[in-house]
């Protein structure tokens, strides 16, 4: 009876701190600096809105999918920053949800709330992902769809030849597909542990077939679309070809030691459960993580986000390894210096880099503006309600990014300065261009409130 009401105990105990770190990541959302990306995602799907086709009337290269999902809030909340704050309250939403999945893939595989609670409670500490996780990114519902279809194929394991469920996971996988491209790292992992059930009889070959036809049936009619309207060539481009060859990259260990410097419990622990499991013979869970694992070592810039399908398997390995090593005495000291440090770090990014002066410079740039002006932003710091002067409109950087990588590929005549001539845009800033050109000192005064930017003269 006592050894019950511990194992109660042990439960809220881990209900309390995931409560306390999930107030922290609330902050985290609503006040932590807005990142590159994000301003990518909103400018991209007011583009749309305001007729511009993708691919076709501006440079993006990630499926097209997520900015027609966040579309409807910028139309209905405006071209505010407000927007902004709605959008990532949603993703923090998504998050929830991402970590009930968790929840839920964890007491199926283990089948123990302890375990359960506390890979949630390591999720939510896991710096790379509740830092990426609550972003407006389409990463964050590409990485829960992907989750989910992973739930929904491991309950086939024990319910064989559920129709339904082999359903949804193959249409959740084909929904992520067509938020983002990376999602073929998640399927190379499934299509790999589903190898690894037939070969163990778990799974028959026609449930695999049929898995991966209804899974091409769910993407098919964005690629009809695509050949209907003659783009698929450009698709294809601006998707893959492209991103093969992006100029820059680095290392993936440069992402491992960063996060092992704030999780370091963590990754210790969950190479414990991988042995662990290993060594019991409970092999999907250990496999399915080496997989996602080793899919990262083929991406050219492993940024955080790319980690973030590895760490909610790593997050219950390491679960399991402290239950197997420890005794609750032992995890009741351990666990608190699991949150600490990522607590400590997350209050600190929150203090350090707020989000009200980017959200300030938008806002001041919106009012010194109208819907018909042009702006030249460079790569996207201020400019997310305004037309552009290019086809490239971020990634600018000279030899770099996707301007770089597109003119190693095909010609392009990129000259800025021109377009601010034929252009006339209200506002530049002096991101990648010389302010003492004679164009730029000819038409435009710097502004006394922002001095990297330049407001152009009647």
């Amino acid at each position: 009876m006592s050894n019950v009401f511990e194992k109660v105990r042990i439960i809220q105990y881990f209900k309390y701190l995931f409560g306390l770190m999930l107030f922290v990541v609330i902050c985290l959302a609503l006040f932590r600096k807005f990142d590159h990306d994000e301003f990518e995602a909103v400018h991209t799907s007011w583009k749309i809105i305001n007729g511009e086709v993708i691919y076709i009337d501006f440079f993006q290269h990630h499926h097209p999918l997520f900015y027609y999902f966040i579309a409807p809030v910028i139309w209905v909340v405006g071209e505010n920053t407000e927007t902004l704050l709605v959008l990532r309250m949603i993703m923090f939403g998504l998050y929830l949800l991402m970590i009930y999945v968790i929840y839920q893939l964890s007491m199926l595989l283990s089948n123990d709330k302890k375990i359960s609670w506390l890979s949630i409670l390591m999720l939510v500490c896991m710096t790379m992902f509740s830092n990426k996780a609550i972003e407006i990114r389409p990463d964050v519902p590409q990485v829960l769809l992907g989750m989910l279809s992973i739930l929904f194929l491991f309950q086939l394991k024990i319910e064989p030849w559920k129709l339904r469920k082999l359903s949804f996971s193959a249409i959740c996988l084909g929904l992520s597909f067509l938020f983002l491209q990376k999602t073929v790292f998640i399927m190379a992992a499934i299509g790999l542990v589903q190898l690894f059930w037939v070969y163990k009889n778990y799974f028959e070959w026609k449930q695999l077939v049929l898995y991966w036809l209804i899974f091409c049936l769910a993407i098919s009619p964005y690629y009809i679309y695509l050949i209907i309207s003659d783009q698929l060539d450009t698709y294809w481009f601006y998707n893959w070809h492209l991103n093969m060859h992006f100029e820059g990259g680095f290392s993936p260990f440069k992402t491992i030691i960063d996060s092992f410097y704030y999780n370091h419990f963590i990754w210790f622990f969950g190479l414990a459960g991988f042995v662990v499991c290993w060594k019991k013979k409970r092999i999907d869970e250990p496999l399915l993580g080496l997989l996602l694992f080793v899919t990262v070592f083929f991406v050219r810039s492993p940024y955080r986000q790319y980690f973030m399908p590895f760490v909610t398997i790593l997050c219950l390995m390491a679960a399991i390894g402290m239950f197997e090593f420890l005794k609750l005495k032992q995890l009741k000291m351990i666990v608190p210096l699991i949150v600490i440090v990522p607590l400590i770090y997350l209050i600190w990014t929150i203090t350090i880099y707020q989000n009200k002066p980017q959200l300030d410079k938008i806002e001041w740039v919106t009012s010194q503006t109208n819907s018909l002006d042009y702006i030249y932003d460079g790569d996207i710091y201020f400019n997310l309600f305004r037309k552009d002067i290019d086809f490239f409109w971020y990634s600018t950087e000279p030899g770099r990014g996707g301007l770089g990588t597109y003119k190693k590929l095909k010609p392009y005549s990129y000259n800025i300065y021109s377009a601010i001539e034929e252009y006339k845009p209200k506002i530049i800033s002096n991101t990648f261009i010389d302010a003492s050109n004679k164009i730029i000192e000819k038409n435009y005064s710097q502004s006394s409130v922002y001095p990297e930017l330049y407001v152009r003269q009647q």
